[in-house]
């Protein structure tokens, strides 16, 4: 497969299980119904990464389908830890959990996920400034924070595929380039914008005549509005 083939298949099997987080029978937030913007969401992020990285993280999601594994769900799961307490102890015994290497891993993309998503909010604040808390201990019930939801995401990823994904950082940070900033471009460019400082522009202007606040993403009002895993972004 080339690039846009593996990125497709990837998009192809998450969406299921992004729609039925909360089982096939449940009510749905409105962005578990938007297949265009998700698959744009989606693209946005893959786009950024290499060949190898998406390979690995295909053959995750084929490993999950054929466990019956809902990775989407899990990922909301692993969030609740710092969300909602009580709830993660009820539900984690449904996660497979990444080993004590791919937790290490997990944290250090974390981290520098992080430092790139600091560097993008003073460069591009109306982009970029989506409100949410940076770290984990600033979580509260109903808001979630940008650290506790890249760990979701990481911990249901095998441990191989946070070594690549880890490599292609290191890879993109010695020529110069950031993982994040390639992202939001990618996902300001689904939104029409040619890039990111059109897109800052655009959305400064746009902040002064409304009194709303705007990033990109799902369409979620709050964490609470794709029912027990918060926004489903």
């Amino acid at each position: 497969m080339d690039k846009r083939e593996l990125i497709q298949a990837i998009v192809d099997l998450e969406w299921p299980m992004f729609h039925n987080v909360n089982g096939e029978d449940a009510p749905k937030a409105d962005c578990q119904n938007d297949r265009a913007t998700f698959t744009g969401m989606r693209t946005g992020q893959f786009a950024a990464w290499d060949e190898e990285t998406l390979a690995s993280y295909l053959e995750d999601l084929k490993a999950a389908v054929a466990a019956g594994r809902n990775l989407d769900t899990e990922k909301y799961i692993h969030m609740m830890k710092t969300t909602s307490p009580s709830k993660y102890e009820q539900l984690s015994k449904r996660c497979v959990f990444p080993d004590e290497e791919g937790l290490a891993y997990a944290q250090k993309i974390t981290d520098k996920m992080i430092d790139q998503t600091v560097a993008l909010f003073d460069a591009y604040p109306y982009v970029a400034g989506s409100g949410r808390p940076l770290r984990s201990q600033e979580d509260w019930s109903g808001v979630t924070s940008i650290e506790t939801y890249q760990k979701g995401e990481l911990y249901t990823y095998s441990t191989k595929t946070l070594k690549l994904l880890w490599a292609h950082m290191e890879k993109l940070e010695a020529e110069g380039l950031s993982l994040a900033k390639l992202i939001l471009e990618n996902s300001v460019r689904y939104y029409g914008y040619k890039d990111l400082e059109e897109a800052e522009a655009g959305m400064k202007k746009f902040a002064e005549s409304q009194p709303i606040e705007f990033s990109f993403g799902c369409g979620c009002c709050s964490d609470d509005d794709c029912g027990d895993g918060g926004c489903c972004g």
